[in-house]
Order: structure tokens, then sequence, then C-alpha cells
């Protein structure tokens, strides 16, 4: 395909943009490629179309059947110190028996084509394997894991409630939209591969709209919010119950299920607040960053653990210049890189040089490179969350120059990140 909407055939299958009649086909699709058990309600299937409306969904049909979906959108994907347009995909199945007849390759190629062309910098994707799309030049580029706490062991170097700082309410999810809407956004945008939420996403997840899974209308989840001193909006925590008991002692964990906090005195005054819950022996938070300071704020810091570590953002440049001046950088310096990509998107020769001011300026270069890397190492380290270094030492990189890999891991590393969850999208 190339050009939107444009239909072509691979193999004998067709492959073009889905038509509306075909969205019940799609749907279906999906959650049997995702193993899921129940057929979609009428309700369900009608919110996948509200959630996917304006995105681009192409599928391929084999006989008047969809056999495989690709949907695509854009996004201004956080970076270091800025954005980038970015290109994110999801909603990727093929049929289990349509599977290695290249339809995959096809769609992808055609969709990373013609975000280039619009003027997309990155593509970013939630790999189910992991793989999969390092062949289509995505690299690993954030990663997740569950923290837990020991609220029995755990005692915190701080107390920002008891001494004034910060002031917890409870609160309704009908409120949580307002507030929890503006402090994602401030968050996301200090996060690097944080992908947006929009206002439906808050009603989907505050459980205000109904998504068809049958989920209990009525059913409320525990939300606390978190007001600065001066009453600002610096915290908001959901979570539910898992309840438990032991030899008739309570047992009960409290699994968060969102945790937004800006700033140490509210990370602080959240997680003390799931530690304090009465039954609560411990808390238990999955897809967060490794880099949550949770451990920095007890007096015993192993009474926090991180488990199932595992990347969760793969990004792929299609656009190197348009990459890499896009975000800033700690240190000033420069690099010659040259950039292998099969795909022909974003190969080439690249000076980049950054200034005393953090902003980088990247040419086209004719000059012997410093560094040779493929574009999918270049995916998995453009966000600054994962180093170069791993790369380098697993034989990925090829540096010409002496120095130069430690030099550029130095330039593009930068784990900022705040004290939000992982969005699935």
């Amino acid at each position: 395909m190339s050009g939107e909407g444009t239909e072509r055939r691979a193999d004998g299958f067709e492959l073009r943009d889905m038509h509306e009649d075909e969205h019940e086909q799609w749907v279906a699709l999906g959650r049997r490629g995702f193993l899921e058990a129940r057929r979609a309600t009428p309700a369900a299937v009608e919110s996948r179309r509200r959630a996917m409306a304006g995105h681009r969904r192409r599928v391929a049909v084999d006989a008047g059947r969809v056999v495989a979906t690709f949907r695509s959108y854009g996004v201004d994907l956080p970076v270091p110190g800025g954005s980038a347009l970015a290109q994110a995909v999801s909603s990727v199945v093929v049929a289990a028996t349509h599977r290695r007849r290249g339809l995959l390759s096809c769609l992808m190629a055609t969709d990373l084509q013609e975000a280039r062309e619009r003027g997309d910098a990155l593509a970013v994707l939630i790999a189910a394997e992991a793989p999969i799309y390092g062949r289509f030049g995505f690299g690993a580029a954030t990663e997740a894991c569950r923290w837990t706490l020991d609220a029995r062991g755990a005692r915190f170097r701080g107390d920002p409630v008891r001494e004034g700082r910060v002031s917890l309410e409870l609160a309704e999810d009908a409120d949580l939209v307002d507030l929890a809407v503006p402090l994602h956004d401030r968050l996301a945008a200090r996060s690097p591969g944080a992908t947006p939420r929009d206002p439906r996403w808050w009603r989907l997840a505050l459980g205000l709209e109904d998504d068809g899974s049958g989920t209990d209308p009525h059913l409320q989840r525990p939300a606390v919010v978190a007001r600065d001193d001066v009453g600002r909006v610096v915290g908001v925590l959901r979570y539910r119950a898992v309840e438990r008991e032991e030899a008739r002692r309570p047992a009960t964990t409290a699994e968060v299920l969102d945790l937004l906090a800006d700033g140490p005195d509210a990370t602080t005054a959240l997680w003390r607040h799931l530690a304090d819950l009465d039954l609560v022996v411990g808390a238990s938070a999955p897809f967060r960053s490794p880099l949550e300071p949770l451990p920095h704020l007890l007096v015993d810091e192993r009474a926090a653990r991180q488990h199932e570590r595992s990347d969760f953002h793969w990004v792929r440049v299609l656009d190197v210049p348009a990459a890499l001046t896009a975000r800033r950088y700690a240190t000033a310096g420069a690099c010659v890189l040259e950039v292998r990509d099969d795909a022909g998107l974003a190969g080439g020769r690249w000076r980049l040089e950054v200034g005393a001011d953090g902003t980088a300026d990247v040419e086209a270069t004719a000059a012997e490179p410093d560094v040779v890397l493929p574009v999918a190492v270049l995916g998995s380290v453009v966000l600054g969350q994962v180093p170069l270094v791993g790369h380098v030492a697993a034989g990925d990189v090829d540096e010409r120059t002496p120095g130069a890999a430690r030099r550029l891991g130095a330039l593009l590393h930068d784990p900022s990140a705040a004290v939000l969850g992982r969005t699935w999208f």
C-alpha cells in the first residue's frame, strides 16, 4: 500500500482500510488473538468503535473474512525535555490460521512509510511478544515492573501529612476526571515515553462509561487525592483490596490501580497511606517505572521490592534528525553516528552536536562515523531510559572511534521519570 486507504494484495489477501461494517469482525478477531474466553457484547463492540474513532484501522481480508488487524494514530510522545511527533501502533493481530504469510510485514511496512511521509519522528508500541518487533526496527525503550511494599515492616523517613506539607482527602470516581487529567498531563510531560490519557480513557478506567465488559456499575474503588499546602492537587491514588486471611488474621493486599504523585512529599504521603490502611499487610503496584523512588523513602529499603521487571514501550526511529532534535540533553558533546536501517526509512550518517544549552543540531554528513548502530538500538536509547552501554556490551554497536560509544551513551542517557504508572494503549 502507498497512500491512505489504498488497496493491494499480498499472497492472495486484500490489504486495505477497514470498512465500518467489518468492525464486529475486527473486535472478534482481537479477542481470539489475545485468547479472551468470552464473546464481545454489543455494548463492548460499540465501546471499541468509539475508542478507535479517528484512528487508522487496516485489515487483511481473505474471502470476505478479516484475518489481520492493525491500528495506528498520532501522539505527541514525551522525550527528555520536550515531545516528538509519533505514531502509536496497537491492535496488531493475525489470525492463527494465517500466520507466517507476510500479513504483518506488509501492514507494518505501509504504516511506517506513511508515518514517515507525514513527518512523524518515531513510532511506539507495546509488544505482546518481544521477539516480533526487532525485525521492524523497534527497540525496547522503557521498562516496567511490579513494586511491592511490606506494610508491616515499612517505616517512612518522613510524614508530610503530619508535618503539614500535604493533606489527603477521600474522593469519588466522578471527581477524579477533573482532578487527575491535568495532573497526569503535567507528570507525563516529564516522563519520556508516557502515552496520553484523554478524558474518555479516564471515564472508562473509572467506570463512568460502560465498556461492555460486564463490570458492576456500582463497584467503587477507593480513591485518595493529595493536595499541597496551598491546595494544589499533587497526587491521586486509586487501589483495590485483594482480601485474604491467614489463620483468622488479616492478610489483605492493597493493589494499586493508579498512583500519580508530583514530588517526594506527595509520593511519600500516598505510599504511606497504603501502608497505614487497616487490615492491609502489603501493597502491590504493577506496571510502574523501575526508577520509582519508593525504597529511598523508607528507613529500611528492603521493605520495597521489584518484581516482574520487563520491557514496556518499544520505539522505532523514523526520522533521525527530527527524533534527536526534539529532545534535550544533559551535557554538551558531538558524535558522528551511522544508522543502519534495512527498511530504508531512517538510515544514513549524521553529525549530532549538542550545545551547552542542551539543544542539538543534527546534519547529514559524509564524515567517517564514530559509532555505527542499527536503527533498533537507536530506538531503544533515544528516550534516554535505556543505557547504550548494554548494547555495546552485547556487540550491537560498532565503535569506530575509541571512547565514542561511551560519549554517545552519556549524551543520550536521561533517566528522568515522573511518578506515574505505564499506560496501555
